[in-house]
């Protein structure tokens, strides 16, 4: 399988791909003033932030094949994610909405004086209405495994997901918005072929790459810190170990 990873901007690197070219994307980009990281709060407001967004999500777009799926992290701590699916993504022609994907995990603290927040989302967009989905290879056992209507296999997953936050093990964590690869494979299972390339403009730990890589897909994507991108590197030599 094939490698292209890049310390390089997301722009610069996705004017760089042609169109009608990506089979799968997979991004987390900044959350805009969530992480106290100063990439997180380059923007001097959040109108500038989101016009950001329509840029590289424009982009995004354009390189995608027809019939193939955009997947993107983000949280609602603040309504700054909303704005961006109401004012970016919905504003994209033959950009069609598909799901919300809640992922809930039970990592961390908890406040004493309301319920607690333990959840992270994912929106799914696809390019026409018609889109790549392999059930199968998704599937999850029933809960009540004697129903006689049960399919072979197992059933497909609701959009609501469970699984701990990375830390340790192979989600040991190199970056503080990491997701774990027990998400990123079912997404990549779901919506793309052995063979197919995935792209992530915002690789950060190389969690995307290492779960691409590991299912038989190539993947090209690219991360702004040089920090981050080496140590991503150094997480991807153990796929040649």
């Amino acid at each position: 399988m094939k490698l292209d990873l890049r310390n390089s901007d997301c722009l610069e690197f996705l004017k760089s791909i042609e169109d009608d070219s990506i089979d799968l994307i997979v991004v987390d980009p900044p959350y805009y003033k969530i992480v106290g990281e100063k990439w997180d709060n380059q923007w001097v407001s959040e109108e500038e932030y989101l016009a950001w967004c329509h840029t590289w999500t424009s982009e995004c777009f354009r390189v995608l094949k027809p019939g193939r799926c955009f997947y993107v992290f983000g949280t609602t701590k603040t309504n700054t994610f909303i704005k961006y699916k109401l004012k970016v993504l919905d504003k994209i022609p033959e950009f069609y909405y598909q799901n919300w994907i809640i992922w809930h995990y039970e990592y961390g603290g908890k406040p004493r004086h309301k319920f607690a927040r333990k959840h992270e989302d994912c929106l799914m967009y696809s390019k026409g209405e018609k889109f790549v989905f392999n059930a199968d290879d998704v599937r999850i056992p029933y809960v009540n495994r004697k129903n006689p209507q049960n399919k072979p296999g197992g059933k497909i997953p609701t959009d609501v997901w469970f699984g701990n936050k990375a830390m340790s093990g192979e989600d040991r964590v190199i970056h503080p918005t990491q997701k774990p690869l027990k998400i990123l494979r079912r997404i990549i299972k779901a919506s793309s072929n052995e063979g197919d390339t995935v792209l992530d403009c915002f690789s950060g730990s190389g969690a995307t790459a290492f779960a691409t890589l590991e299912l038989k897909r190539n993947f090209t994507g690219c991360e702004l810190s040089r920090e981050y991108y080496e140590n991503s590197k150094k997480r991807l030599d153990q796929l040649n170990n």
